[in-house]
């Protein structure tokens, strides 16, 4: 496999008059040129890749070279020598580069290019390769009198040439030899389609001719400004992890682990590209106390620790060696398993490997052959344990034979253990006979399912393009798509570094294209879309919304009576049969006047719903305000009680509010309270009441429950104690003969009253429907 290698690259730009003639309205040659460098040089910086670039300008007014004299090399300067890319570089580019009116030699500029590599990459081991990229539309003169040199100059170095600018296609001078006028004759240039000059087709020959002497490559700009809109990610050298695949005790084939693919993860920021190259970033942490004087601390007084209840349990870095898992370095196999046991969404980590055998170790690379082979005719995979090296995590893998034409290894994926594996539960659709005939009406059809099938193949990316001879293609190829997220970032970060003062751009036409629909899978889907329109029926269902009057509400709600009062309802005619009771929906027996009105307050009829329905309201923040409503209708509901009647209400509410505080971290409230409501009883002559909280153990709220408590365990546990003579206030109630009379009167009286109003009720309907009624 090949590695990246950093690579020197010298970029010529001609700024010639004939690089800026272009129709109105259409973009010219040097436009074009200077956005595409531009774009080189963004995708080196931010793939954070060691490449050094030069930049040489031919063409200009002046002359600045180590070549030049009087007579050659004029009009070709050295713009920027060979060094790393820099903000200082991309701004000059986009800001600095004008046109001029003076022809430049892209012959000379070319002799001027590969003389600057030469001298510039001596010394520096760390450049693998280099290459020429040129733009030009070659509408200057050039000699030829050097070009064999310059030939034989690029092939002895080894430095690859491109020139973007023409197509520089041999159809397009097909018939060049048959021309003896000097008429110009029309050609493809910079997109759109203008007359060439004779100068210009000899220019663009000449560039033919040296691309394939020397191997290269042309691209139009058409094709190479859409390539380099794209940010590359950022591409480094693999080193080899050395071990021995260990077959059993007695088998163990040397192999080296190559990482070939990784995940990209975008730059933390921490260190970021300063315009001053000098300038010296610094990191400054500091440690303090959580006390009103934030209080500073050394670094050395920091230990780690683990909360075990309310209590710190400090672990130091001699605890984690001690008890840390000791491992040795190792690449172990365990078993054999069919390739199907271990599916694809069963593969983890953040990259893949290339297991080979170590280089220069022909017996390892025949073991490890044979080994790959058997598992490829076996449809099998290797799990394997490794350990990165001594005391490193353990990591469970699979190996996978992946066999080429031209070589063969074993492909290492990781492997998750039982913990790291989620197993979610999904209810089934209702297909099965066992659901219910209401649920198999929502079961899709055979026709359903049939265009359902139809979506999926036409959404099928692997045959989405097709070129113009019928041919198809896959769309959105991963080696070719990139990711959205991180082109917009990077384009971002590009338009603030170059203005900062300017609000961010749009989306590119780059990043929008690949989050579009490809054309041709758009076109297929949109017959059977329109399909499935017509078998799959959406049809709005509108509730109907009753009007809440008094008698909606009221005409459904049954009233319980004493068993010894009965009130039949007798129609005007006798001899017809009574009207059946209209069937009560549940939505109905959801109403009430509770409904017709938004809880805004705890109620006597249900404070604990009432309160549970205002703190579950996020986005108002009424907790502070419902504890305090809750806590005045406990208060009320046992001052007011008739004896022990209300004191279960108000026992749940406590209940209530105790577990709310709890939950939210607020037990200052319920504490503050409780402590309160204790010496209310007292004063007020409701020990009963408290009592039955020491019956229930509703104590404080202490550190174990709650952390934000203030309050100790034992604080909590002594708060149900009295202060007379420590002893528990838990007994058992007895109830006075007194009390039990007056508990008897004023039942009577309630069912008395509720009679009463029965009494009203009835005679109001007799009043309105002629209906007779009749108490016993």
């Amino acid at each position: 496999m090949s590695w990246v290698e950093t690579e020197a690259i010298a970029i010529i730009l001609d700024v010639g008059p004939g690089m800026t003639e272009a129709p109105p309205g259409v973009e010219t040659a040097l436009q074009a040129s200077v956005t595409a460098i531009g774009r080189i040089l963004q995708r080196k910086m931010f793939s954070q890749c060691k490449d050094e670039i030069a930049l040489i300008l031919f063409g200009t007014d002046g002359t600045s070279n180590d070549l030049a004299d009087d007579e050659s090399y004029l009009h070709v300067t050295l713009a920027r020598p060979l060094g790393p890319v820099s903000w200082e570089l991309l701004e000059y580019v986009q800001n600095d580069i004008t046109p001029s009116n003076t022809s430049g030699d892209f012959v000379d500029a070319l002799i001027v290019a590969v003389d600057h590599l030469v001298k510039a990459v001596q010394g520096k081991r760390r450049i693998g390769s280099k290459r020429v990229v040129l733009f030009s539309n070659f509408c200057g003169k050039f000699a030829d009198d050097q070009l064999d040199d310059i030939i034989a100059s690029m092939v002895e170095v080894d430095i690859n040439l491109d020139i973007i600018g023409p197509s520089l296609d041999e159809e397009d001078d097909d018939d060049d030899d048959d021309d003896d006028d000097d008429e110009p004759k029309p050609g493809p240039s910079n997109g759109h389609v203008k007359a060439k000059s004779p100068q210009q087709r000899a220019g663009e020959q000449m560039a033919r001719h040296l691309l394939n002497k020397v191997k290269g490559d042309n691209f139009s700009f058409s094709q190479a400004l859409p390539a380099l809109s794209y940010f590359q990610s950022r591409q480094v050298r693999s080193a080899a992890w050395k071990c021995q695949l260990d077959i059993g005790s007695n088998l163990h084939i040397p192999i080296c682990l190559y990482c070939r693919v990784k995940e990209m993860k975008p730059n933390t920021f921490k260190n970021v590209y300063a315009k001053d190259a000098d300038a010296k970033i610094e990191r400054l942490r500091t440690h303090h106390l959580n006390d009103d004087a934030e209080t500073e601390i050394e670094s050395s007084d920091v230990i780690q620790g683990h909360r075990y209840g309310s209590t710190l349990v400090p672990f130091s870095k001699d605890d984690k060696e001690a008890m840390k898992y000791k491992t040795v370095k190792c690449f172990t196999l365990l078993c054999f398993a069919s390739a199907d046991t271990v599916p694809r969404h069963l593969l983890m980590g953040d990259g893949t490997w290339l297991c080979v055998a170590e280089k220069g170790d022909e017996a390892a690379a025949v073991a490890l052959s044979a080994l790959i082979n058997a598992m490829y005719e076996l449809n099998s995979v290797a799990i394997v344990r490794r350990v990165y090296c001594a005391n490193a995590q353990v990591h469970v893998g699979c190996l996978m034979p992946y066999i080429k034409a031209d070589y063969e290894c074993l492909i290492y994926n990781e492997l998750p253990f039982v913990e790291d594996i989620r197993q979610f539960t999904f209810r089934s659709l209702p297909l099965s006979e066992e659901n219910t005939a209401a649920r198999q009406k929502l079961a899709p059809t055979d026709e359903q399912l049939k265009l359902m099938d139809q979506l999926i193949d036409s959404m099928d990316l692997t045959s989405a393009i097709k070129d113009e001879d019928g041919d198809t293609s896959e769309a959105l190829k991963p080696k070719e798509t990139f990711n959205p997220y991180l082109q917009r970032l990077y384009q971002c970060l590009q338009h603030r570094a170059l203005n900062p003062d300017e609000p961010l751009p749009a989306l590119s036409d780059v990043i929008t294209s690949c989050l579009q629909i490809p054309a041709t899978v758009e076109v297929q889907c949109r017959a059977t879309l329109e399909k499935m329109k017509d078998k799959f029926k959406l049809e709005l269902v509108a509730k109907e919304k009753k009007e809440e009057t008094a008698e909606n509400v009221f005409k459904s709600r049954s009233y319980p009576c004493d068993p010894d009062i009965v009130l039949p309802f007798i129609s005007e005619n006798d001899d017809k049969p009574p009207e059946k009771k209209a069937k009560i929906e549940n939505d109905d027996l959801k109403g009430g006047l509770a409904d017709l009105v938004k809880v805004k307050e705890v109620g006597t009829a249900s404070p604990v719903d009432d309160f549970k329905e205002l703190i579950s309201r996020k986005d108002e923040d009424l907790f502070e305000t419902a504890c305090e409503m809750i806590q005045k209708r406990i208060t009320q509901l046992v001052t007011d009680s008739f004896g022990s009647q209300s004191y279960p209400k108000a026992m749940d509410c406590l209940k209530a509010l105790r577990e709310a505080s709890v939950k939210n971290s607020e037990p200052n409230i319920f504490n503050e309270f409780m402590i309160k409501l204790k010496d209310e009883l007292r004063k007020t002559g409701r020990t009963d009441f408290w009592h039955d909280i020491v019956h229930e153990k509703l104590t404080l709220i202490s550190k174990l429950d709650s952390e934000e408590s203030k309050v100790t365990q034992q604080e909590s546990d002594n708060f149900l104690l009295t202060a007379d003579d420590g002893k528990s206030t838990e007994q058992e109630i007895t109830t006075q003969d007194d009390a039990d009379d007056l508990i008897a009167v004023f039942c009577n009286l309630q069912l008395a009253f509720y009679q009463y109003i029965l009494i009203l009720h009835y005679h109001y309907v007799w009043q309105k429907t002629g209906l007779c009624v009749v108490i016993h």
